[in-house]
């Protein structure tokens, strides 16, 4: 492809010095389009544009020319992969979603043993927060009296015993500063 390429571009080089023009930077974008995925149409038209500013004669002439010199030095390959029509993007996507298996969920059916089970977990637990519910505000420490053999959350109970130790704490200093100051005086 290499040898396809640089013949490609001598006789490039050669057509746009006939035009009297850069080779170097027209030749580079007169490759850039023709190696892009547009559409024949598209690519005319961008090299039309591009041989407006360079001449005013049979421009379509000129353009038909480049498209020649460029599927002639293409390789064979290319120029079948090149006429494939490329598989549309939303198409694609379309087909991929269609061939995953969406998650289906299934009703679970449980036996005698596993119902009798499950409903004395509930009614252990209904019991359990009938029994917080009337126990107060809920500072008393320990765990729950009930035999499900699940403790009760202490932490509350035991933030504020704290606050009371620290309360009277600063009691207790207080008092003696008190006393210290009485002395001194």
């Amino acid at each position: 492809m290499a040898v396809a390429m640089n013949s490609f571009d001598s006789w490039l080089s050669k057509k746009l010095q006939a035009l009297n023009t850069d080779e170097g930077v027209f030749g580079s974008y007169i490759k850039g389009i023709l190696e892009g995925d547009e559409t024949e149409d598209e690519k005319t038209e961008a090299l039309e544009g591009i041989l407006a500013g360079i001449t005013d004669d049979n421009i379509s002439k000129h353009v038909k020319e480049i498209l020649k010199a460029w599927t002639d030095y293409l390789p064979v390959e290319e120029v079948a992969a090149a006429k494939e029509p490329l598989e549309d993007v939303d198409v694609r996507l379309a087909r991929m979603l269609e061939s995953q298996s969406l998650p289906t969920t299934t009703q679970r059916s449980y036996t005698e043993e596993e119902r009798r089970i499950r409903e004395a977990i509930l009614a252990q637990y209904s019991q359990m927060s009938e029994e917080e519910n009337s126990e107060g505000d809920g500072e008393e420490d320990g765990a729950s009296g009930g035999d499900c053999g699940i403790e009760r959350n202490t932490n509350v109970s035991n933030i504020i015993q704290q606050e009371r130790e620290k309360r009277e704490q600063a009691k207790l200093e207080s008092q003696k500063k008190k006393e210290k100051d009485k002395e001194d005086r």
